[in-house]
């Protein structure tokens, strides 16, 4: 089986490193030169992922055409923003084979129409007379844990009437774990949103703030991810699973969390937040899904006071120590009352 990965980054390598376990064939495709030879000379992505090595059966490729020929299932794996056109990509090369699955890893929301990737891709598979059952497959994956074998488990959520419990089966392996969830729609927004809390809880890092405050902010966060995810029609019960609090958890506490990181140096004033952004490898999907949140907010009715913190901070000048202690300062209410 040849299996196509779209994306030469940490997140894709890792993956395509997983993958190779188990498949034929794992063809990466990428836009940077030096990444791609590098793959094929020496088998690294030392930029990404250091010296950690890939399998003789991966090899990457500049040619999308390439890439796609001969696949059986594409992975996609590249920054929200850029899905729509790596789509629009994938469908004016007419090199996809027909009815195979595609499977999203990208975390968030497309910043100018509010829409899931999902939504995204389908839009741009449609425009080309393309039709291919969806899915992504999301949760709690530091890429570098990945690639180190250590235990990871994720979720697979597709359209409806496509058989995803056989593509769990060909995706699981001996060190990642794929759940199924029915609830597409729940498993994007809150994969999405529990950036916005990471980005937070760094910023509370930043400035010396310590466990109890982490455990706040988790814990109303998760009350604010369960907020927004019921309003746009996913189900509350998928927000306590992987691409959830799972998902929140491992992004607000770890050291490999560009979110966390990235809040924290915002609050330790090494630079305004967009010289931050530019100067990173890698991209911080917090940023964005910051402003996604925020208006989903206004549109839906729905008070996040945390999003709205986190976006007064990054995209209002306000210094992160004001935003928190306004945050103190809300109205008491019972912990059971819903936010209005």
């Amino acid at each position: 089986m040849k299996a196509t990965i779209l994306g030469t980054g940490s997140w894709g390598s890792a993956f395509a490193r997983h993958l190779a376990h188990k498949w034929d064939e794992v063809a990466m495709w990428g836009i940077e030169e030096s990444q791609v030879a590098s793959i094929n000379a020496t088998g690294t992505n030392p930029g990404f992922l250091g010296d950690v090595r890939l399998p003789p059966n991966v090899g990457a490729t500049l040619d999308l055409k390439v890439a796609l020929a001969g696949a059986e299932a594409v992975f996609v794996v590249v920054p929200s923003q850029a899905a729509r056109p790596v789509m629009k990509q994938v469908v004016a090369t007419g090199a996809m084979p027909v009815n195979i699955p595609i499977v999203n890893l990208a975390k968030g929301l497309e910043i100018g129409t509010l829409k899931r990737l999902s939504e995204v891709m389908r839009e741009e598979l449609e425009r080309g007379h393309d039709h291919h059952p969806l899915a992504v497959l999301l949760g709690p994956s530091h890429a570098e844990e990945v690639a180190a074998e250590m235990p990871t488990a994720l979720v697979l959520a597709g359209d409806p009437g496509f058989d995803w419990e056989e593509w769990q089966r060909l995706i699981t392996g001996p060190y990642l774990r794929v759940y199924t969830n029915d609830d597409m729609l729940g498993v994007e927004i809150t994969s999405g949103f529990k950036n916005v809390i990471a980005v937070a809880v760094g910023l509370c890092d930043g400035l010396g703030m310590g466990d109890n405050t982490r455990g706040a902010l988790l814990t109303r966060g998760m009350a604010e991810l369960a907020r927004i995810t019921v309003a746009l029609g996913g189900r509350q019960e998928t927000c306590y699973g992987l691409a959830g609090i799972g998902d929140m958890i491992t992004t607000s506490i770890s050291r490999h969390s560009r979110n966390r990181n990235f809040g924290e140096a915002v609050a330790r004033g090494q630079a305004d937040p967009a010289a931050i952004l530019q100067g990173s490898k890698q991209v911080v999907e917090g940023f964005y899904m910051t402003q996604a949140a925020l208006k989903l907010s206004a549109k839906y009715g729905i008070e996040l006071p945390i999003v709205k913190a986190v976006h007064e901070v990054l995209f209002e000048d306000k210094k992160p120590l004001k935003a928190i202690r306004e945050l103190m300062e809300r109205m008491p209410r019972s912990e059971a009352e819903p936010e209005r």
